[in-house]
């Protein structure tokens, strides 16, 4: 019970959650594929603030990760508006093969043993940075290659809007960063 708390804890703040293969027949298009990783790295940002159970940190980082929840949290709702207009877009099948599902998991677990027990203090407020960096720097490119892959314009500029905000957030991990 103690490790699957922790594993999603630690999955949350560097936004590798547990993805499960889907088993349907039939494969997910390319951009259902995209909106799939996007709303579940949301879904685990959104609850980043959760490791500050366990964890000390300063106010600083805190507030910071209330940053992440909130721009995961306007992503989801994005993501809801745009699949609420277009019944099309499926954001529940799995695109990733197994190997990388099980390679996600790995770095996962690498990482829940960084943050919840091999780091505290400083350290670990750099290790929870450099998590953030990599999550956000996901999330950016991930709306940017769906951007541009999006045929709708109105869908295009929303998830350009959603990469801006994510760039935010990264920017602000980096100057955070420096301090430590």
């Amino acid at each position: 019970m103690r490790s699957r708390f922790f594993g999603t804890l630690i999955a949350v703040a560097i936004g590798l959650g547990s993805l499960k293969a889907d088993s349907s027949s039939k494969p997910p298009s390319e951009l259902n594929g995209g909106y799939y990783l996007l709303h579940h790295l949301a879904e685990e940002e959104s609850k980043v603030s959760m490791l500050f159970i366990i964890k000390d940190a300063p106010d600083q980082i805190g507030a910071y990760s209330k940053q992440v929840s909130q721009t995961a949290n306007d992503t989801l709702a994005a993501l809801d508006r745009i699949q609420e207009k277009n019944p099309s877009i499926h954001m529940d099948q799995n695109p990733l093969p197994q190997i990388e599902l099980d390679v996600r998991a790995s770095i996962r677990d690498d990482k829940q043993q960084q943050l919840v027990f091999d780091t505290s203090g400083s350290e670990f407020v750099r290790v929870f940075l450099n998590t953030q960096i990599q999550a956000s720097t996901y999330a950016i490119n991930l709306t940017k290659v769906l951007a541009d892959k999006e045929t709708n314009p109105h869908r295009a500029q929303v998830l350009r809007n959603l990469s801006a905000q994510w760039q935010k957030a990264r920017d602000n991990a980096f100057r955070l960063l420096r301090d430590y």
